[in-house]
């Protein structure tokens, strides 16, 4: 048995030093089924391959693999030159269930800015409250990146320790940094956040104070509703987005008005997010909008129009759905027909005729329901 292990380790070395890229790759996914120390010896051969998909592959196959050596294999490849090698390091480490692996988290956190923000997305993904307070001593972090990259962790993993914390950052001396403290606040809905959001309200930065409304329509407040609106007219097609997102989150119906014009921007991701948004708040007031985007010379804008009326619950919506199905793009037919099918509990195929058809004796059946109920009453 252990010759033949022996010789099975002996090939596989030989095709990891192999010139052909499918070779290196399938033998380092047969190494990373071995699961023992040799195999961690194999990968780190691999880890040393000109080509970053099979350096890729070997940080896959050293997660399936227990133990320290493999985790100190993980931790060196985020030194990696190749982002793609350093973000499946990153996600890797997170999924490991080890307590050696906070301890080197702690220690990278003293290292240069690149592994302290490295460290901080691998904290934030484990979503471990035992992150939380390193996480919090980073917002004192020198370099901006790394305070801000800590707030991100910070918002994911939601824990009520970093909420005063949080608030504070919204005094930071950094733009940026104030701007991501502002959003993550309102990811974590906690309503004490409030007062102090609302105290930043008026701050010199146009993007802290455009995500400090976004975080108050988070938190359900309404005065970040009039802000939004004016943001709508903002130059900037990324602000105009993040007001869409924080009035469609805000579901106040007074915005149908002030989305409405958004449907004719210029930008199609403009208009995407407005038909996004006039779902969210899914009152009749925004059907008529919706319809006119279900022609819009986007198809993006097109399906985006059609997937938010899935929202409603009112059968004006039928009419445009079934004249969707008469649109060039198929994914558009498609999808209005999946919503069809959806609200009316119909198990039509994509077909404008027999959809047409099935409406027209439903709405005769309702019309004559109406009629004997008012004649018997």
């Amino acid at each position: 048995m252990a010759f033949a292990q022996g010789v099975e380790y002996k090939e596989l070395k030989k095709k990891l030093k192999s010139g052909d890229l499918a070779v290196c790759i399938d033998a380092v996914q047969a190494i990373g089924k071995l699961n023992d120390s040799q195999a961690v010896e194999l990968l780190a051969i691999a880890l040393e391959n000109r080509n970053w998909e099979v350096r890729q592959d070997a940080i896959i196959a050293l997660g399936k693999i227990e133990g320290k050596p493999a985790i100190e294999l993980l931790f060196n490849a985020l030194n990696d030159v190749s982002l793609n090698v350093v973000a499946e390091a990153v996600r890797t480490i997170a999924k490991i269930e080890n307590p050696y692996v906070m301890d080197k988290l702690k220690y990278l956190l003293k290292k240069d800015y690149v592994l302290r923000f490295n460290a901080m997305a691998i904290l934030g993904l484990m979503k471990n409250p035992d992150g939380v307070a390193p996480l919090i001593d980073a917002l004192k972090d020198r370099n901006p990146l790394v305070r801000r990259n800590a707030i991100n962790a910070l918002s994911v993993i939601k824990d009520p320790r970093a909420v005063i914390p949080l608030i504070k950052m919204l005094n930071n001396k950094n733009d940026e940094v104030r701007a991501s403290a502002a959003l993550a606040l309102g990811w974590f809905g906690n309503p004490s956040a409030i007062e102090p959001l609302l105290a930043v309200m008026n701050d010199k930065n146009r993007k802290v104070r455009a995500n400090t409304a976004a975080a108050l329509a988070m938190l359900g407040d309404s005065h970040a509703f009039y802000f939004l609106v004016g943001v709508l007219e903002d130059q900037d097609e990324q602000m105009r987005i993040k007001a869409i997102e924080a009035l469609g989150n805000l579901k106040d119906v007074r915005a149908v008005g002030p989305l409405t014009r958004m449907i004719h921007d210029e930008n199609p991701k403009v208009r995407i997010n407005t038909a996004k948004a006039l779902g969210k708040i899914s009152d009749k007031q925004a059907l008529p909008p919706l319809i006119m985007m279900i022609h819009d010379s986007d198809i993006l804008v097109q399906l985006e129009a059609v997937k938010a009326m899935e929202n409603f619950d009112d059968g004006s919506m039928i009419d445009p759905l079934i004249e969707a199905l008469k649109l060039d793009w198929y994914s558009v037919r498609y999808c209005a027909n999946q919503v069809l099918q959806k609200i009316t509990k119909q198990n039509i195929d994509i077909d404008y005729e027999k959809w047409k058809s099935w409406w027209l004796k439903e709405k005769s059946i309702l019309i004559k329901i109406t009629i004997d109920s008012l004649f018997y009453k």
